[in-house]
């Protein structure tokens, strides 16, 4: 009876502790349902957003809807991008509650067979293409459309976003790392652009005998999606005004004088950010036509002074690299295709820069190197640099279609990672610090932006020794060509999304642009060693389950029963 009464006892004191564990759960779960916290502990920190993220999402003031097409039947990979598509939108909603909102679509079961068609083409007036993609697994082979995009809907304004890093065609093993790291800059840079009433306001300088706007025109018409894009006639200008972010110069051919000079340099001084294109020397590809060579000389820009105190140093020299596109040349009754080492492939990236992480090869096109000088105070980014098989000849040099026939060895290019683009970053002393006469003259003819400062505050440069990285092909007949598109090579460079990002990062006061360095590593499985040991994964992924519930119930049952025997 005793006994008895003992295990009543026991277990009425069990089912209250039970029932208070119950409660705690419970009433922690209501406390800690309003907090959101996360310990991230992936080596590239996969599940943390930027702060400037963060801030963007807690602003948003009203729905954000986003619809993600990359459904149906996916490779591993492409699956792997929609889930973590997926988990980043989660992540927006934690900081951006029920205002960021989404939904999957499969296109292909939107609609019946007849209004397919139909409903595809308005797809594509949204953003949304479809890609074709083959799949291929063992001896199966099929094909396929994809539709790897989103669209995000805010108000009554809408964009679609790429969820892929590369234009098709797609490759059945094409690994979606690079376009899983992409991700938070993409969605974050969608969101801010559709929630801002107003763009950032950005001007070509002209006046110099820069690129004309057809040859920009490429860039331009990406660049007005983003931000009002300007011509601006400098000489007959007294100061540029601050509300442009960033000035682009673009390949001057004549001089500056020092009005137009001191007009940059104050821009600088309150805040302006400027992307230089220069060409120190006179080369161009068509000079070849009329006797098959040419000697380089100088042109008379009066510019370099200045970026020197600024901390850049374009040089006059041009820059021969093994690693360069072709150009065709007579042979006999036919071309033939041929290195031409003036024009390098750029790979060689700084990939701790956001500038430049996961930016395609770029095409240059007469080079001239980059150098720093030192000027207290400024931080000096480096951010393209040439292979390890290249050289320079400097001004004036003597440029040949020999150069084909009789190209460098490799022990001649003796001068590898020459710098061709770097970032200045800091509080800039002004090139007019040490003539005040000056300074004070162009104040008195109201030349500048007020008083005359010696010191900026803080502002960025892009430093390119090359003018025509940001030059579209114009042909006779005045079709506009895409920029980075070479006919002979049959494909398109990076030039274009390197420069979005140079002027992205100069506009950018939020830090948004950091979240493009994000990368994200997968980690596939080794299917060969997989296959190779197929059975014994099998037995530990179905036995060792049975066997652990086994182990911790007999384990359990085993100390309870030693508790109330005890009792």
């Amino acid at each position: 009876m005793e006994a008895k009464q003992q295990y009543n006892k026991n277990r009425r004191r069990s089912m209250l502790q039970l029932l208070l564990v119950i409660a705690i759960v419970v009433l922690l779960n209501i406390l800690l349902s309003s907090f959101f916290y996360r310990i991230d502990l992936t080596e590239e920190k996969r599940y943390s957003l930027s702060e400037p993220t963060k801030d963007l999402l807690e602003q948003t003031d009203d729905i954000v809807y986003i619809k993600i097409y990359l459904d149906g039947d996916l490779t591993p990979n492409l699956k792997k991008l929609q889930q973590s598509t997926v988990e980043i939108i989660n992540q927006f909603r934690n900081y951006g509650k029920d205002n960021i909102q989404y939904e999957i679509i499969n296109p292909f079961e939107q609609a019946d067979e007849q209004n397919l068609g139909k409903y595809l083409k308005d797809l594509e007036l949204e953003g949304v293409y479809s890609i074709p993609f083959g799949e291929t697994q063992k001896e199966q082979s099929s094909r396929s459309f994809l539709f790897p995009y989103a669209t995000i809907t805010y108000h009554d304004r809408a964009m679609s976003v790429s969820l892929l890093d590369q234009l098709q065609p797609l490759s059945p093993m094409y690994d979606a790392s690079v376009a899983i790291s992409l991700l938070e800059y993409k969605f974050t840079k969608g969101i801010r652009l559709l929630t801002t009433d107003v763009k950032p306001k950005i001007a070509f300088i002209e006046g110099h005998n820069e690129l004309d706007t057809m040859e920009v025109q490429d860039i331009a018409i990406s660049l007005n999606e983003l931000y009002e894009v300007f011509r601006y006639d400098l000489p007959n200008s007294d100061f540029i005004d601050t509300t442009y972010k960033t000035i682009i110069v673009a390949k001057p051919r004549n001089t500056f004088s020092d009005a137009d000079k001191y007009k940059i340099d104050q821009y600088i001084m309150y805040g302006g950010s400027v992307l230089w294109l220069i060409d120190p020397v006179m080369a161009e590809f068509d000079s070849l036509r009329n006797g098959g060579e040419f000697m380089t000389y100088d042109y008379p820009l009066n510019i370099m002074d200045q970026l020197i105190q600024y901390g850049a140093r374009i040089n006059n020299n041009i820059i021969q690299d093994k690693q360069a596109t072709k150009i065709k040349v007579p042979y006999a009754n036919t071309f033939n295709d041929r290195p031409w080492i003036y024009n390098p492939v750029l790979t060689n990236f700084n990939k701790q820069s956001p500038i430049v992480k996961n930016v395609d090869a770029i095409e240059g096109k007469f080079v001239s190197t980059v150098d720093t000088t030192q000027v207290p105070g400024i931080t000096k980014t480096v951010l393209i640099s040439t292979s390890n098989l290249s050289r320079y000849l400097t001004n004036p040099a003597r440029i040949s279609y020999n150069v084909v026939q009789y190209v460098p060895t490799d022990t001649q290019m003796n001068k590898p990672n020459l710098p061709v683009a770097i970032l200045l970053e800091g509080k800039f002393p002004s090139a007019f610090k040490a003539r005040q006469q000056t300074a004070r003259e162009m104040m008195q003819n109201r030349i500048g932006n007020g008083i005359f400062k010696e010191e900026s505050v803080g502002a960025k440069q892009i430093f390119i020794g090359d003018g025509d990285m940001i030059r579209n092909y114009v042909d006779a007949k005045g079709q506009i060509y895409p920029l980075g598109a070479n006919n002979v090579e049959q494909y398109v460079f990076g030039n274009k999304d390197f420069l979005m990002n140079c002027i992205e990062y100069l506009c950018d006061n939020t830090g948004m642009m950091e979240t493009r360095a994000k990368e994200i590593k997968l980690r596939p499985i080794n299917e060969a060693a997989a296959n190779e040991n197929r059975i014994q994964w099998q037995l530990i992924n179905i036995a060792a389950p049975v066997i652990l519930i086994y182990l911790f119930s007999g384990i359990y049952n085993y100390i309870r029963s030693r508790k109330y025997t005890t009792d």
